[in-house]
């Protein structure tokens, strides 16, 4: 590694990482990239504040992991985002990143290698949020991202529990509903201290709805009125945490 850079990482599947970035330029055009002996974290709120998305890629999940120093990279994430071209089946994303530049390089049978200068991103100061969950479901990641696309144009998307074997997502402005089951397995789990519904913004669910399809599993948790928290986990390794204030 040129001495130039403080970090190098290889991920498996370029197209996986990129599924991430995408997500989190749906919600803020510049976000910084942390990059500890750890592995690499993102935290973002949007705009608006209605959103906040974190981003969690442990070492391990990566083929080759190095930081010299931690170091935080201010990214343009819509601009990296333009200029990136779509990756093929098989390409792996290899990233190297200093205080001043860093380097996108997308390696399958051609490299394709993008350079780009850090910007000048403040760190959000972001509170850490007590909620009462009254009720956490794990679900199958494709299963919720089906129903979520099957409800697009809703406007607002309710979720409803009344019980630990279903998860209503209903949409009143199109009369309409889907439902995830234990018994037809989109459900795998399921606790429930309360009967729980609460509405929220169908637009802010589906910012992040293309993480679905390269996760396992989502992790639901909300309450009646609360924020609503969702925790996918990467199929490559690490998890993408997004919480959603309820619409008013």
């Amino acid at each position: 590694m040129s001495e130039d850079f403080l970090v190098y990482l290889e991920y498996a599947s370029a197209k996986s990482f990129i599924t991430v970035l995408k997500a989190l330029g749906n919600l803020v055009d510049e976000a910084l990239f942390n990059f500890t002996s750890e592995g690499l974290k993102v935290k973002a709120i949007d705009p608006a504040q209605i959103a906040l998305i974190s981003i969690t890629l442990p070492s391990d999940s990566f083929l080759e992991y190095r930081v010299d120093r931690e170091v935080g990279v201010g990214v343009n994430v819509n601009n990296l985002l333009k200029t990136l071209p779509a990756p093929k089946k098989g390409d792996k994303l290899i990233m190297r990143a200093g205080e001043e530049f860093y380097e996108v390089i997308l390696e399958g049978v051609t490299t394709k290698r993008y350079m780009y200068r850090s910007i000048e991103v403040s760190a959000s100061e972001i509170p850490e949020i007590e909620l009462d969950f009254k009720v956490r479901a794990l679900v199958m990641a494709k299963s919720y991202t089906m129903a979520i696309k099957d409800l697009k144009g809703a406007g607002t998307l309710i979720f409803e529990v009344n019980d630990d074997q279903y998860f209503h997502i209903k949409a009143p402005e199109l009369n309409a509903e889907a439902k995830l089951s234990r018994l037809g397995g989109s459900i795998i789990d399921m606790e429930v201290k309360e009967a729980s519904r609460t509405g929220y913004d169908e637009d802010y669910l589906a910012r992040v709805l293309n993480i679905g399809n390269v996760a396992e599993t989502l992790e639901i948790k909300f309450g009646n009125e609360i924020p609503a928290y969702l925790s996918f986990s990467l199929v490559e390794g690490g998890s993408v945490e997004y919480l959603l204030a309820p619409k008013a």
